[in-house]
């Protein structure tokens, strides 16, 4: 990733969520920042012509409060690169990406092309997916949906909208925890789309750095011991472990799990401790591609431990548990000058 790419946040969400709620506001609002904002041909944005700053029937417009829209007919990739060209010509400005999708499409493919190694990379990173997920309504799109299920799957942030038609404080509450229950990855918070100040809205739905490989911050939800919630379908199963694991037998470990699952299993996350080598290993995992990086040192007599998150549909916890757990290497029997130290009863 280039120290100038452009960083950029996927919104998704089902149908009636509130994205185009949220993108009107981004298009018509005086925020300060620039914005270009991606949406495919199916989008319900309409950018009326006086907040074009050059009118006409271009796919890329700039708007007066400084931000850019651009509507999709084709291909992502192309049209990003259309994006930087005119960008660098000096033809618009915009310091963020935002696409939209629309809420019947799985944000995994977008994904996909931020983290395939192509030419793109050179030009933008994926900094998260936003997910704004409909309180009202969502549980039920759950289990109906599985586009649904995917896009709160591949959360980094969901935002839990309509808060303000449930009948109490418990009621919303009830919300986040099942949605946090299904997505242990991602940090969830309710939010008002119409009167939520711009210093509130960006804090949620910026610099999240969730496939960024410098670090991997788990949502606080994530302590518990090893195990698996369900919504209706989705669920994540954290593995821990307290000793390295074997590097090889964990390749074989994720093939195998990746040959049972395939695109059932949405997305990985974790940090782990590989036995023989000195620092932390990210992973990150969509939809079968999978990508490992080298991250701080571990320190002298600090515990290697790992942690790692798979969310996916209907996942068998006790089997993925078996799969990761034969890789931990066994702690080396205490010696000295070779000779085993007799252990302690008890």
């Amino acid at each position: 990733m280039s120290a100038a790419a452009i960083p950029v946040t996927v919104l998704t969400g089902f149908l009636g969520a509130g994205k185009t709620t949220l993108v009107n506001r981004l298009l018509r609002e005086a925020h300060g920042r620039r914005f270009a904002v991606i949406e495919n041909e199916y989008g319900a944005v309409n950018v009326d012509a006086d907040l074009l700053v050059n009118g006409g029937g271009e796919t890329i417009v700039q708007l007066t409060n400084g931000c850019v829209c651009c509507t999709v007919r084709g291909d992502l990739a192309d049209a990003l690169e259309q994006l930087a060209a005119r960008r660098a010509a000096g033809e618009i400005a915009f310091d963020h990406v935002l696409i939209e999708p629309t809420g019947l499409a799985d944000p995994g493919p977008i994904v996909r092309t931020f983290m395939a190694g192509t030419a793109l990379q050179a030009r933008y990173f994926l900094d998260g997916v936003v997910t704004l997920f409909d309180g009202l309504n969502g549980l039920r799109s759950l289990g109906e949906s599985v586009e649904a299920q995917a896009q709160l799957a591949y959360a980094d942030r969901v935002l839990v909208t309509k808060t303000d038609l449930l009948d109490s404080a418990a009621a919303v509450e009830a919300v986040v925890a099942k949605v946090s229950a299904a997505n242990s990855v991602a940090v969830v918070a309710a939010i008002d789309l119409l009167t939520a100040p711009w210093d509130e809205m960006f804090d949620k739905l910026l610099q999240l750095r969730g496939y960024q490989f410098d670090r991997v911050v788990f949502a606080p939800a994530l302590t518990d011991s090893n195990r698996v919630e369900h919504t209706r379908g989705v669920g994540s199963v954290l593995f821990t472990a307290e000793s390295p694991l074997d590097g090889a037998d964990l390749k074989a470990a994720l093939a195998a799990i990746d040959q049972r699952y395939g695109e059932q299993l949405w997305r990985i996350k974790g940090v782990l401790a590989i036995h023989g080598l000195r620092s932390r290993i990210i992973l990150q995992g969509v939809q079968g591609l999978l990508q490992t990086h080298s991250s701080t040192p571990w320190r002298m007599f600090e515990p290697q431990r790992t942690q790692l998150v798979l969310i996916g549909r209907d996942l068998d916890r006790d089997w993925l548990l078996q799969q990761l757990g034969d890789c931990v290497v066994a702690p080396a029997e205490p010696s000295i000058h070779g000779v085993p130290m007799p252990r302690r009863p008890g």
